[in-house]
């Protein structure tokens, strides 16, 4: 819940009038039928007043707020905090939704040691697992590190079985050298992984779907953010996968809505045109050892 929600809350319980838009619909809608508030319209516009504070105050309380603690939650939702700090502010941790595991996944192909905050360690997970960093702030890898994500977690959680995936990426990227490889994964989505790329330097190589919303989300998500340092990992076999295995239905589905996208990086272009001339996309689950 956002600190500005919150604020407009207190200024209802004072006897202010507010902006309707202030509020989720779903929510006005549920106040003003509940009679916690009275609808004022002004032309287009339309104002919310509490019209009993009584009832106003049990919907508070319903989405789990207190209402004599509003303006202490407004200062605790202002500033980072965590589910011990709402306890010790306010006595509840589930005063109001608070993301208890921020962060991303990571993995690796070979061990890499990496730095989070002062400590150095060793990454290093056995086949079937990987790890998980929390306090991404300060994590730190090594200068001469590429940075892979890996879309979809089933690729994500088995690289020893897309080696020749991995060796491409090397050989592409690598600037004649054998880099060593951090893969990470968007999952669970948030902005964590975006803001981790956007303050280091490391070369970023997105490997996902081969299809219009796989690359909109490199477009939207990763290239918008980082440009150049960010590129769409296209295999050397793909023209052969999309036309003999590819899937028509995904790019029937994805068309209407993809079929018109700005293509912002050049780069992609080439691929964008194959996609458009067999009218298939591909899954990258399909570069998986075992899976045809």
């Amino acid at each position: 819940m956002k600190a500005s929600l919150i604020q407009a809350f207190t200024a209802l319980r004072r006897g202010e009038t507010i902006p309707s838009s202030r509020f989720p619909e779903d929510w006005a809608d549920e106040l003003l039928s509940e009679g916690c508030l009275s609808s004022i319209v002004h032309g287009s516009r339309k104002s919310l007043k509490v019209r009993s504070l009584r009832s106003f105050d049990v919907f508070l309380r319903s989405k789990g707020l207190n209402p004599d603690l509003l303006h202490e939650t407004m200062e605790v939702l202002s500033e980072p905090t965590s589910r011990s700090a709402l306890v010790q502010a306010l006595g509840d941790s589930k005063a109001v939704a608070v993301r208890s595991c921020p962060g991303f996944p990571v993995n690796v192909i070979s061990p890499l040691n990496v730095k989070l905050g002062d400590r150095k360690i060793l990454l290093c997970p056995c086949p079937g697992t990987f790890s998980y960093i929390s306090d991404f702030r300060h994590f730190r890898i090594p200068r001469d590190a590429i940075v892979v994500g890996v879309e979809n977690m089933e690729n994500f959680r088995q690289p020893e079985l897309q080696l020749p995936i991995w060796e491409q990426i090397q050989e592409r990227y690598g600037d004649g050298g054998v880099p060593p490889f951090l893969l990470v994964s968007r999952y669970p989505q948030s902005k964590d992984l975006g803001l981790w790329l956007q303050g280091i330097s490391n070369p970023y190589v997105h490997f996902g779907d081969i299809d219009l919303a796989g690359i909109h989300i490199y477009l939207t998500e990763f290239f918008a953010r980082l440009g150049e340092r960010a590129s769409f990992f296209v295999p050397d076999d793909i023209q052969e996968r999309l036309q003999s295995s590819g899937s028509r239905d995904r790019y029937d589905t994805q068309f209407p809505r993809f079929g018109k996208m700005e293509v912002t990086d050049p780069r992609v272009l080439s691929l964008v045109q194959l996609i458009h001339r067999y009218q298939k996309g591909y899954d990258q689950e399909g570069f998986i050892k075992g899976n045809i």
